[in-house]
């Protein structure tokens, strides 16, 4: 807003050209805020088998319904973030949460940006596809899994293990949501727009290069995308980060894992594991992570419901 007043027949630079100015030139005066840090290694958060999975990292969320004045019907969005080794953020205005759309935003997407080779999602219906039914999946899983896009969970009611997209989400809240009075559907669609622009013009300027490393992994504009039924079983798996929890009438800890509880020795309470369902082989296996060394603790049959 300073440049602009200042400078009035000149293009006002994106916010992000003005902070990445600014810490180049040493003029950044309030201090970034301290991680805490401990944490995550006390809990044996599964940081080396997550940094194992090669390729292009994904995440993907609902912001939550968002209502304005005049209008009693929830404002829907969905948002998702390139965030190893690309970083773009991108929000969309859907008419629901559910998972066509989902679907739809990163279909487009997928046809100018690279499809990841990991998607990191939470565990909500919309995604995962069922309450009830084990082992089964969901729209949204056969659609990424049919472009060879495995889906990797987050711990269930802990979403900082799913970082990335939660910060971008806190982000648009408070910086774009929060800080304006929004009357229409028009006018949020413009600031989502720019908004977009902004994160795109970041991307342009520092990630365009990786394009040309990824281009095989562009959506084709005449491919129909089956999410009716899984067209293979080969290579075709999903990752899961699980808290290990034990009630205390009921001292049998376990995890839940496509909506069936998978039980564990006790001494794996209160801590992270990190979970691979290999649908070809029809396996699980958990594994327990201390100090970047990985040991298998458990790998059972897990058989696919269809």
């Amino acid at each position: 807003m300073e440049y602009a007043h200042r400078y009035q027949n000149e293009t006002v630079p994106t916010l992000w050209y003005i902070e990445q100015t600014v810490r180049n030139a040493n003029l950044q005066t309030r201090k970034p805020k301290q991680r805490r840090k401990g944490g995550s290694e006390y809990l044996l958060y599964p940081t080396q088998s997550i940094r194992s999975l090669k390729g292009i990292h994904q995440s993907a969320d609902f912001i939550g319904k968002k209502y304005i004045t005049g209008r009693s019907e929830a404002i829907n969005f969905f948002s998702t973030s390139y965030y190893w080794p690309l970083k773009l953020y991108q929000i969309r205005r859907i008419e629901a949460e559910k998972a066509i759309y989902a679907i739809g935003p990163l279909e487009n997407l997928w046809r100018t940006f690279p499809m990841p080779h990991i998607l990191r999602i939470d565990n909500a219906l919309q995604f995962r596809g069922t309450a009830r039914g084990k082992r089964a999946l969901g729209t949204f899983l056969i659609f990424l899994l049919n472009l060879n896009v495995i889906p990797l969970f987050g711990a269930r009611s802990k979403p900082w293990t799913n970082p990335h997209i939660e910060g971008h989400n806190r982000v648009f809240t408070e910086k774009l949501w929060n800080k304006n009075v929004f009357t229409s559907l028009e006018q949020i669609d413009r600031e989502i727009e720019r908004f977009n622009n902004e994160s795109l013009q970041y991307f342009q300027y520092k990630f365009a290069h990786y394009m040309f490393d990824y281009m095989d992994r562009l959506l084709s504009n005449d491919v129909v995308i089956n999410t009716d039924s899984l067209l293979t079983r080969k290579g075709k798996k999903l990752y899961f980060i699980r808290f290990v929890e034990s009630f205390e009438k009921r001292g049998d800890a376990h995890v839940t894992i496509m909506n069936e509880a998978i039980y564990l020795p006790e001494q794996y309470t209160h801590q992270f594991i990190f979970g691979e369902w290999n649908i070809e082989t029809e396996k699980l296996s958990l594994y327990s992570e201390y100090k970047k060394s990985v040991t298998l603790i458990q790998r059972i049959p897990f058989k696919l419901n269809m």
